[in-house]
């Protein structure tokens, strides 16, 4: 998976509980220290998104496999499971209006002091039964929640908000953070963890249906380090809402903004350089908007030059250059970094966007994502515009991605009102340079795709370059046979095979034509491509898990997650097995 860590660790909003079990072993209760774990979240599209926690743990190895039996796991389980809305969790505030208190959920674990770098969150997935704490929370529809992980989207200005299933894959193993903090005798670290919910959550066709699963993008924060971008749009440009928040388009007026604090990186996961989003929120109907908690320097202690990017559906994307942040500034307190006199202006619009879509299928694997940039000509590297993960059953979007028909309005930062001029776009304005990346292993080519805007059409396609295998890795192929009971042959009729790695999924397979007419009792499987690692060049990273998704068509939503035994490891082989049972 993809972890993003900054330097240091800390966070004001504490989830804590009192550490209660574990696993691993505490030398010596004279050199022990604390660590307090907090959860925080930038808003995004979705107005809830509950998960249900159960157990956290911490390891000094970044690369160890879960395995309780392992004693150099120190894990702590809560006493019972406990939901969480990451979408309540707005910019390291809590909002009022999230159904609940989240009080006390990992808070004074006792650790042996050591420089750890690897933690995981574990949660009730699928095959749990709904918990009583996911019980209590009520959705905006007034009904309590169907699943322990469950996501809602607001999909009509007049209608009920729409529920969906948040498949976590894998839930045993966790969701895996690597980073390096430390533990210090007698001392407490507040470790905070951003859920990147706009890059995390994937949509998925279950059965002709919406589904969520997740590859988590995270990043951690030292408070003693941050600062905060306050500002404010052109509210009267907006669309209107209705009662459940939902954009009333109704008129010229923009809608769905988000805003991102951009600076360059140099991304190996994608192999090129590029303003990348360090922090996304949205912005809130008066027009104001938060960007917190956002590192002050990098990790060579220099200062990082924020762009702020605000993008938006029917308005040109705005662009505002070199915006300090000072250590300090909050959400509710500091300066207002952006103008506190005046608004940033919205040049809103009806009708200008489009859609763009891929044309074939991502190989060569089916889950991964890909970068819209477009690049001011006065400046070295593009914009990263919008993000759009594919469907891992199909390989492609899962929802076409919206894109606009103009380029970009900037400016350079000023305590005196901005004033935006149209920048001279290199791809052409309305049109993008897209990145396409595979999750892990993969990197995008620095040969970029175009995406044209379309002529008199609400929509295109375009053709991706392929992302490329990183040169210290090879192709592996993983296989394997799962055993059918004659009870499973006669109650299911729906099989995919899903691989995952970390708490990713990778690709997956519909296994479904085999179990029809199926006389043998067992079903077989080959996936290449995986990056794996070699005897001379070992890739930590590769070992993945496997497990089956089964259901009748007769009850779509009765969904049975089967584990298969064990886990692949090709850290150091190109080929490896894992065999199953249904």
């Amino acid at each position: 998976m993809r972890a993003h860590w900054q330097k240091g660790i800390g966070f004001g909003l504490f989830l804590g509980l009192a550490a209660c079990g574990g696993g691993g072993s505490t030398s010596s209760t004279s050199a022990l220290g604390n660590a307090n774990v907090a959860l925080t979240d930038g808003p995004g599209a979705y107005s809830h998104v509950w998960v249900t926690l159960n157990r956290i743990a911490f390891h000094t190895n970044p690369n160890a496999v879960w395995n309780p039996q392992d004693a150099g796991w120190i894990s702590f389980s809560l006493p019972a499971p406990v939901t969480v809305d990451l979408a309540a969790l707005n910019n390291g505030v809590l909002s009022t209006s999230s159904g609940g208190t989240l009080a006390q959920l990992f808070q004074g674990l006792s650790l042996p002091a050591g420089t750890y770098r690897q933690v995981r969150f574990f949660f009730d997935g699928a095959g749990s039964a709904l918990d009583s704490s996911a019980q209590a929370f009520k959705d905006t529809n007034g009904n309590a929640l169907t699943w322990n992980d469950q996501v809602e989207r607001l999909t009509s200005s007049t209608g009920p908000a729409t529920e969906y299933p948040l498949e976590i894959p894998f839930p045993t193993q966790g969701i895996q953070l690597n980073g390096t903090f430390q533990i210090n005798t007698g001392s407490s670290l507040n470790l905070a963890i951003d859920f990147d919910l706009n890059k995390s959550l994937v949509p998925f066709k279950h059965a002709g249906m919406r589904a969520y699963t997740m590859n988590p993008v995270l990043h951690y924060f030292d408070l003693s380090q941050v600062g905060a971008i306050n500002g404010k749009v052109d509210a009267t440009q907006l669309c209107s809402r209705s009662a459940n928040g939902a954009a009333l388009m109704t008129s010229n007026c923009a809608y769905n903004l988000v805003v991102k604090a951009e600076a360059v990186v140099n991304d190996p996961a994608t192999g090129i350089q590029r303003f990348a989003s360090l922090r996304t929120t949205s912005v809130r109907p008066d027009g104001t908007f938060t960007l917190y908690p956002l590192a002050v320097n990098d990790i060579n202690g220099n200062p990082i030059d924020y762009h702020v990017l605000v993008r938006g559906r029917n308005m040109q994307t705005l662009v505002i250059k070199h915006v300090p942040v000072t250590v300090g500034t909050s959400p509710t307190s500091g300066a207002t970094l952006l103008p506190a006199t005046g608004v940033l202006p919205v040049t809103a619009m009806m009708g200008t966007g489009y859609s763009a879509q891929l044309n074939a299928a991502l190989t060569p694997l089916s889950s991964g994502y890909m970068v819209f940039m477009q690049t001011d000509t006065s400046e070295s590297y593009p914009y990263s515009v919008r993000y759009a993960v594919t469907d891992p059953f199909s390989g492609l979007l899962y929802d076409p991605e919206p894109l606009e028909h103009d380029g970009l309005l900037t400016t350079v930062y000023s305590t005196s009102p901005l004033s935006f001029t149209p920048a001279t776009i290199k791809e052409g304005s309305g049109n993008y340079s897209v990145g396409v990346n595979d999750f892990g292993g993969y990197t995008m080519s620095s040969a970029l795709t175009s995406v044209l805007a379309p002529s008199g059409s609400p929509s295109t396609t375009f053709t991706y370059t392929a992302p490329s295998l990183a040169s210290n890795l090879v192709a592996g192929t993983l296989s394997g046979t799962i055993t059918v009971s004659a009870a499973s042959l006669a109650a299911y009729d729906h099989v995919q095979w899903v691989l995952s790695r970390g708490a990713s999924v990778m690709t997956a397979q519909d296994l479904s034509s085999q179990l029809a007419g199926n006389t043998s009792g067992s079903i077989a499987y080959t996936q290449s491509s995986l990056p794996a690692g070699s005897a001379t060049q070992s890739d930590p990273a590769a070992y993945y898990y496997a497990y089956l998704r089964v259901w009748n068509s007769n009850n779509p939503w009765a969904i049975r997650i089967v584990p298969l035994n064990g886990y692949a490891d090709m850290r150091t082989n190109a080929t490896a097995k894992l065999n199953g049972s249904l």
